[in-house]
C-alpha cells in the first residue's frame, strides 16, 4: 500500500509538472509554481568500546516533498503540500499492524495536504494547522478538513479533525500511551482575516476513551473547550491595536465518576463533561504598537489565569501576569538600528501554591555601519527569576546576563574580496544555592573568528573559521576547540559546484581528558537546467575519546542524494 502511495505522489507531481508545460503553451492559463524534491540518505556507523552507542539517523531514508500551487486562471488557485517518508514512525512508538492508506496518510511522519482557493474561499483537506489567535488555537497539527469564507467584511472559519492518534501503551518500548484526540474550531466575526477584525473564536478538543483497548496508567483523557473574542484594528498605517479575552473549562479526567449536579453544569453537560476533575478560568491580552519609518513604539499586557487551558494550544505558562515595552529606532539615514525589549513576569497571583516569582526580561540590540568597510553588531539581554521567600531553603533566585560583540570588516584587493567576522559572546549565570546560602557563578566565554574569500577572477570561495569555548561552573569545567576550512569552486560553466570541508574539535570535561571529533564532508551540486538540480553529499564523522570512554571510538558514514526540481 505504501508503494501504491508513494506511485500515486510521484504521479501526481509529473501530472503537474504536465500542466505547467502545456499551461505555458496556452498563454499561461494554468501555471504551477514551487518545488519538489527526492530525497535518499544512507547511515552506517562502527564503534569500539562504545556499545550503548545510539544511531543519530535511519539507515536507510527515503522522503519525497513537494510544495507547490497549481494556478487556475486569476482567481483559482489549489496549494498542497506532499510530504512522506519510508520511516516506520517518527518517534519510539509500536508499529501499527495492517496500516490502511487512510492510516498512512494520518501517520505524523506524513504530512499530505491540498488548499484549493477561489476569491474569498479556501478550503483545507489533510494535514493542517488552525491559526486563529494566541490564546485559541495556533500550533496543533490536526489531520482533518477545513474551510475559510471572507466575502466582503464577513469571517467564518470551520476545522475538524485528528490532532493525536491512539497509542496504546507498551512497557517494553516505554511508551506510556495516548487516548485519540479529535479537535472542531471555528470563529465568526467580520472584518479580513489577514487584516483589521472582530471575531469569537470557539476551539473544543476531546478525548476518544474508546480508543484504546486498555487504559493507560499515566495518562487520562481530557477534554477542553475555550471561548476567545479577538480585536485586531489598524488605526491609519501607524497604529496597531489588539485585545483578545479568552474563557475555557477544562476537564482533565473523563473518567472521574465524581459528577457535580447544579443547573449550570446541566446547561452546559451537552457542550462538555463536567465532573471533579473540571476547572474553569479566563486570560487576557492587549497590545498597542506605533510605527513609522524611523522609530517604533509599543506595549503589551498579558494575564493568564492558573485554570486557565487554550484547547487549540499544546502548552502554555499559566497564572501568569506579564508587562512588555519594546521600541525600535533608526538613526543616521538607516546606518544605525536600535531594538529593545523590557518586561516584567510574575506568577502565583492568587496564591494557587507555595511560591510566587518575579522574572525581568530585558534585551537591548544595537547595528551600526561604521563606515563603508566596517560594521558592528553589539547586544545584550537580562533575564532574572525570583520568589518572594526569604527562608534560604526555599529561596530561589537566579540572574542571567548575555553580552555579544561582533565585528565585520570587508575589504578588496586586486583578484579578491576578503569579508573578516569577528564574535565575542559572555553569558554569566548567577544562582543562589541553598546549601551554601549564597550566590553561585557559572560562566560561559567564546570567541570567534570567520574569514571569507571570493575570488574574482575565478569561481573560487574559500572559508576559514575557528571558535573557543570555555564554560566554568564551580562543579566542572568544559572547554571546546573548534577549527574549520571549506573550499568552493564552479566550472563547466558554473553548473557543477563541488564543495570540500573539514572539521576538528577538541573537547575537554574535567576531570576527564581530551576528546578528539574529527569530520570530511563533500557536497556536490548539479545544475541540470535553470529549474532542475542535483545534489551529493558524503561526511566522515570520527570521534576518539579521552578517558571519560577509554579506548573508545566512533566512526560514522553518511551518504545523501537529492533530485530538486523548481517551477
Amino acid at each position: 500500500m505504501k508503494k501504491i502511495l508513494l506511485q500515486f505522489a510521484i504521479f501526481l507531481v509529473s501530472a503537474t509538472s504536465f500542466i505547467f508545460a502545456q499551461g505555458t503553451a496556452k498563454q499561461k492559463t494554468i501555471n504551477i509554481s514551487g518545488n519538489i524534491g527526492l530525497f535518499y540518505d544512507m547511515y552506517d556507523f562502527s564503534e569500539e568500546n562504545y556499545p550503548n552507542f545510539r544511531a543519530k539517523y535511519p539507515e536507510n531514508l527515503f522522503r519525497l516533498n513537494a510544495n507547490a500551487t497549481i494556478q487556475l486562471g486569476k482567481h483559482f488557485s489549489i496549494p498542497f503540500g506532499i510530504n512522506i517518508t519510508n520511516q516506520k514512525t517518527l518517534y519510539n512508538l509500536p508499529n501499527l499492524p495492517n496500516e490502511s492508506i487512510v492510516d498512512y496518510i494520518q501517520n505524523p511522519k506524513n504530512n499530505i495536504s491540498i488548499h484549493p482557493k477561489y476569491k474569498w474561499v479556501q478550503a483545507h483537506i489533510g494535514t493542517h494547522t488552525p491559526d486563529y489567535s494566541e490564546l485559541s488555537t495556533g500550533d496543533i497539527n490536526i489531520f482533518g478538513a477545513g474551510l475559510d469564507l471572507n466575502p466582503g467584511k464577513f469571517i467564518f472559519s470551520f476545522n475538524y479533525g485528528i490532532s493525536q492518534r491512539a497509542i496504546e501503551q507498551d512497557n517494553l518500548l516505554n511508551t506510556v500511551g495516548a487516548y485519540a484526540q479529535n479537535i472542531i474550531a471555528t470563529r465568526i466575526g467580520f472584518g479580513k482575516i489577514d487584516g483589521s477584525k472582530f471575531t469569537i473564536n470557539i476551539v473544543k478538543i476531546e478525548d476518544d476513551v474508546t480508543s484504546l483497548i486498555n487504559a493507560p496508567t499515566e495518562i487520562k483523557p481530557i477534554e477542553g473547550i475555550t471561548i476567545a473574542p479577538l480585536i485586531e484594528v489598524k488605526f491609519g498605517k501607524k497604529i496597531f491595536f489588539t485585545t483578545e479575552t479568552a474563557v475555557s473549562i477544562f476537564t482533565s479526567n473523563l473518567l472521574n465518576p465524581f459528577e457535580i449536579d447544579n443547573e449550570i453544569v446541566d446547561a452546559v453537560k451537552d457542550i462538555i463533561t463536567i465532573n471533579a476533575s473540571s476547572k474553569g478560568d479566563f486570560s487576557h491580552k492587549s497590545s498597542l504598537e506605533w510605527k513609522s519609518k524611523k522609530l517604533t513604539l509599543g506595549g503589551e499586557v498579558k494575564y493568564i489565569g492558573p485554570g486557565f487551558v487554550p484547547a487549540g494550544f499544546r502548552n502554555i505558562e499559566k497564572d501568569i501576569l506579564d508587562y512588555k515595552f519594546k521600541s525600535s529606532i533608526k538613526l543616521f539615514k538607516g546606518k544605525t538600528n536600535i531594538n529593545g525589549m523590557f518586561g516584567i513576569r510574575t506568577n502565583n497571583l492568587k496564591n494557587t501554591t507555595l511560591q510566587s516569582t518575579k522574572r525581568i526580561i530585558s534585551n537591548l540590540n544595537v547595528f551600526t555601519k561604521l563606515t563603508k568597510k566596517l560594521s558592528l553588531n553589539a547586544s545584550y539581554s537580562n533575564f532574572g527569576f525570583n520568589n518572594n521567600e526569604i527562608n534560604n531553603v526555599l529561596r530561589i533566585e537566579m540572574i542571567n546576563n548575555t553580552y555579544n560583540v561582533s565585528p565585520s570588516y570587508k575589504f578588496k584587493t586586486t583578484s579578491i574580496n576578503h569579508l573578516i567576522s569577528l564574535n565575542w559572546n559572555l553569558n554569566n549565570f548567577d544562582q543562589f544555592d541553598t546549601t551554601s546560602s549564597s550566590f553561585v557563578a557559572s560562566q560561559s566565554k567564546s570567541y570567534g573568528l570567520n574569514y571569507n574569500l571570493f575570488f574574482k577572477n575565478m569561481p573560487l570561495n574559500i572559508n576559514l573559521m575557528g571558535l573557543h569555548l570555555n564554560n566554568q561552573t564551580p562543579a566542572s569545567s568544559f572547554k571546546m576547540k573548534n577549527y574549520s576550512a571549506s573550499f568552493s569552486y564552479k566550472f563547466y560553466d558554473k553548473k557543477i559546484k563541488p564543495t570540500l570541508l573539514f572539521n576538528l574539535a577538541q573537547i575537554s570535561k574535567n576531570p576527564f581528558t581530551t576528546d578528539k571529533r574529527f569530520s570530511t564532508k563533500l557536497k556536490i551540486s548539479y545544475k541540470i537546467n535553470k529549474k532542475l538540480q542535483f545534489k551529493f553529499a558524503y561526511k566522515l564523522n570520527k570521534y576518539t575519546y579521552g578517558t571519560s570512554r577509554p579506548n573508545a571510538l566512533t566512526k560514522e558514514n553518511r551518504l545523501q542524494f537529492s533530485l530538486l526540481k523548481k517551477f
